[in-house]
């Protein structure tokens, strides 16, 4: 377990495959803080507006049969925390668990781990329809590799998503 918590852990940035392809790819920062032993303050924030993230929550870790479960929590007021600070005030009450919404990663190599959603049940409303979230993802030691898709809950056919395949982020030093 400890060796995928420190690959969890750090800052990310696509900023390569942004420069490469500017019409497919934003330039995305992702940060990843340990906030307590297996629970993790999470931001993803456009390269131009990092004080302004599209997107802060937190993850528990969880080990199960080999096997690692990342609980997904919205922050109730989240504009505190920007910026990762004031992170050792978040505590349960701050929480929402987004149910259906967990991530499944297992050990592909000795440092290298592949997961995704676990169900079809992590709900999320776009331009006034109802979609699912479906993902899939790669940690390594040096890059995290994320495609969000946005599936029709009726159809099943994509309503959102990468159209160029996954963001490649790359990990920035500390």
């Amino acid at each position: 377990m400890n060796t995928f918590l420190e690959l969890l852990e750090g800052h990310f940035s696509n900023k390569k495959q942004a420069q490469s392809h500017p019409t497919r790819y934003a330039h995305i920062h992702i940060k990843h803080v340990k906030i307590r032993d297996t629970r993790f303050y999470g931001e993803q924030a456009y390269n131009y507006a990092q004080q302004r993230p599209y997107r802060q929550f937190v993850i528990d870790v969880i080990e199960e049969d080999g096997k690692y479960r990342l609980k997904n929590y919205e922050l109730n007021a989240p504009d505190r925390f920007v910026g990762c600070k004031n992170l050792e005030e978040i505590s349960d009450t701050h929480l929402t668990y987004r149910e259906g919404c967990d991530v499944i990663f297992e050990q592909a190599g000795e440092k290298t781990f592949k997961g995704g959603t676990s169900t079809c049940e992590c709900y999320v409303q776009w331009q006034g329809k109802q979609t699912f979230l479906e993902n899939n993802i790669l940690l390594t030691d040096t890059e995290y590799q994320v495609i969000d898709i946005g599936r029709d809950v009726e159809t099943k056919q994509k309503v959102w998503g990468s159209n160029w395949g996954h963001l490649k982020f790359d990990r920035m030093p500390n």
